[in-house]
């Protein structure tokens, strides 16, 4: 693994996801905060990875830039972290999609089960 892109509108939890990544085999991570700012990311450097939160508030939803990106850039593999799953039944292309609070452990496994 090795470009991570982040799509995720609270920072905080966007950071720890970061820094799970980098800990875990990313070489490097964007965190974007809406679907605009996930779509400039990804086109400026296209990621091997994407880690989405479903409802990104007032930048709107995840699965809608995952869309765009996918469509733009081809297969990327994509797992969701969300506390709104219920939202994202149409994620079907989704490796996982992990309840949060994420436990780290099984975002982990998540993601060596992609690098694998």
């Amino acid at each position: 693994m090795c470009h991570v892109l982040i799509i995720e509108d609270e920072y905080l939890f966007a950071d720890f996801i970061a820094w799970m990544a980098e800990t875990n085999g990313a070489d490097t991570t964007n965190i974007a905060n809406s679907e605009a700012t996930a779509m400039a990311s990804a086109m400026s450097q296209v990621p091997d990875l994407i880690l989405s939160d479903v409802n990104l508030g007032k930048g709107g939803k995840g699965p809608d830039a995952v869309a765009r990106i996918r469509d733009a850039l081809g297969d990327i593999p994509v797992i969701f972290v969300t506390s709104t799953p219920e939202e994202c039944s149409t994620c079907d292309y989704a490796r996982a999609i992990l309840d949060k609070p994420v436990q780290p452990e099984r975002l982990v496994a998540a993601m060596q089960a992609i690098s694998d």
